[in-house]
């Protein structure tokens, strides 16, 4: 069958227009102005929210304080506990956001890589360096990761159960030396109990108990000074202490013509388990805020890490201690 030509232009035009609507334009025809859209919904371009990456948590930018756990040769288990920097509060926890699943990862890669050194911190000095070698084992939810690594201490240093330790370059304590552990010397055994019942006060003082008498350098002095834990009607260990308990905890300086003089105290009075705390000297080291003292915080269900700043006023203080999920002592105590 022959089409006529204008057959021919209708069904030519017809097309155009099927093909054109598929994408949508504008249509001059036979003298008017048709507009032609495609029907179809546009595509949907939202992401859902399960599908989005987690954006990145910064690392911190202020160096670590770090406890450590040394064995007889020198095998090392360390966990950062806080963050110190020049700003207040001195020091900060450190802990992984659950919001950031790479936030660990991060963290363990650029703060405890193998190889990395942090100067070994004892008794007001630095006695050496420790050398972690990359591995490290997740801490109990948002809990930092335990690090372990190798001491290097100077020829004949004795190696301490527990010291701290912080990146090179950021403490006051210079290059690592040799230091002769302390003794308790008779005349502190003879003194802290006097000095206790005198700190306590009160018709029950003579009822404290001594848990625990450690002697102790202090800067500026050439004689040593002593800490001394003391307690009435309780323990250290875990459990609901006795009626009217009393916990204290002091440093004292022995002064020539004087004696033993307390310079700084702690004192608890207690009934409820909740309330429970008590304080046990651990070590201390010098920043550049100030001498910075790690306690034994006695109280509740674990151990935790407590830490006292000493600032060029003279005057001590707690101004940190760890969140009771951490728990470092017995997180560090087993391999």
């Amino acid at each position: 069958m022959v089409q006529s030509t204008a057959q021919a232009i209708w069904r030519g035009a017809l097309t155009a227009i099927l093909l054109l609507t598929t994408s949508g334009c504008d249509v001059e025809w036979g003298g008017g102005y048709i507009t032609l859209e495609n029907p179809a919904p546009p595509p949907d371009t939202t992401v859902a929210e399960e599908d989005l990456e987690p954006e990145q948590i910064p690392l911190p930018t202020d160096p670590h304080l770090h406890l450590v756990r040394l064995e007889p040769d020198g095998a090392a288990r360390s966990v950062p506990i806080a963050s110190f920097g020049p700003e207040d509060p001195p020091f900060g926890d450190v802990l992984v956001p659950e919001a950031d699943p790479s936030y660990r990862a991060r963290f363990d890669s650029a703060f405890l890589a193998p190889q990395s050194e942090l100067e070994l911190l004892s008794r007001g000095v630095r006695i050496g360096t420790l050398v972690l070698d990359g591995r490290s084992r997740s801490g109990a939810g948002a809990c930092p990761s335990i690090a372990t690594g190798q001491a290097v201490v100077s020829p004949g240093q004795s190696v301490p159960s527990w010291a701290l330790a912080a990146p090179v370059g950021t403490t006051t304590t210079g290059l690592p030396q040799r230091i002769a552990p302390l003794q308790v010397e008779p005349g502190m055994a003879r003194a802290s109990p006097v000095l206790a019942e005198n700190l306590i006060g009160g018709s029950r003082a003579f009822l404290a108990q001594r848990m625990a008498l450690a002697p102790i350098r202090l800067i500026g002095d050439s004689l040593p000074g002593m800490t001394a834990t003391y307690l009435i009607a309780d323990s250290l260990a875990a459990g609901p202490p006795g009626e009217n308990a009393v916990s204290l905890f002091f440093v004292a300086r022995r002064e020539p013509t004087r004696g033993f003089v307390s310079i700084w105290e702690e004192v608890r009075r207690y009934d409820a388990a909740d309330d429970k705390e008590s304080f046990e000297h651990l070590d201390w080291t010098r920043l550049a805020n100030g001498r910075v003292d790690a306690l034994r915080r006695y109280g509740g269900a674990s151990v935790r890490i407590a830490l006292a700043l000493t600032a060029e006023a003279g005057a001590s203080e707690i101004v940190w201690t760890e969140p009771a999920e951490c728990g470092s002592f017995g997180r560090l105590a087993s391999p």
